[in-house]
């Protein structure tokens, strides 16, 4: 009798209890699912292994987010809007359109150095057609490109401006800037920089802002 408890309670003591998530608030919940699923893929992502990941119980995140693609869909609209509040601050209408599009090229090359789970998910998504892509396009990538369309759009009726369309400037920005610190272990193995102006080993910031000039100079040089 006395070993069955033993057991019993030694079964018990790893398990997160069924409240043990009262502690956890709902933004680590949400940065957690997101890295798992920007990791893993959907499918491969389990809210039990969240759940693990937290140390919270499996029950937990069925009665906060019910179904995964609910805990997907909430996970998604947390880290997409925090993220985006930095670069949106370049869309300030008491600056000129062309200040607006330099500084907003500037942030985004910036963007790219901490977000690269972000741009885990966009390839991850965008490579099939799913209800997933769905979303995330219609909720934050094409609200995002219309602003930077119409961006384009007003400076390219006052200044000399490289035609470019939106869609194409969005991918040298996301899958050109953003893969470049994404795969961060893979360009670490490459040649080093030729010598040069600047620092012998430039930092993250340097090296976005290299590549927001170079952008800013193929747009500007129409």
């Amino acid at each position: 009798m006395t070993g069955h408890l033993t057991r019993r309670r030694e079964r018990t003591r790893g398990r997160p209890r069924a409240d043990a998530g009262g502690s956890v608030d709902e933004a680590s919940l949400l940065r957690t699912a997101f890295a798992m699923f920007a990791t893993h893929g959907y499918g491969a992502a389990t809210m039990r292994a969240m759940a693990r990941e937290l140390g919270v119980s499996h029950n937990l995140l069925n009665v906060r987010f019910g179904k995964k693609s609910q805990l997907w869909k909430a996970s998604v609209d947390w880290r997409l809007k925090e993220a985006a509040r930095e670069v949106e601050l370049a869309f300030d209408p008491s600056h000129p359109p062309e200040e607006q599009l330099r500084d907003l090229i500037h942030r985004f090359c910036r963007w790219a150095i901490i977000n690269s789970d972000i741009v885990a998910m966009s390839h991850l998504e965008g490579r099939e057609p799913s209800w997933r892509l769905d979303y995330m396009t219609e909720s934050f990538t094409l609200p995002f490109q219309r602003r930077l369309q119409d961006l384009l759009e007003q400076v390219g009726s006052g200044t000399a401006l490289r035609p470019i369309d939106s869609g194409a400037l969005l991918a040298l920005l996301v899958h050109g800037v953003g893969s470049y610190f994404a795969l961060a272990p893979m360009h670490d193995r490459l040649l080093p920089d030729l010598p040069g102006d600047g620092a012998a080993n430039p930092s993250p910031e340097d090296r976005a802002d290299a590549m927001a000039r170079f952008l800013l100079a193929g747009l500007f040089s129409a």
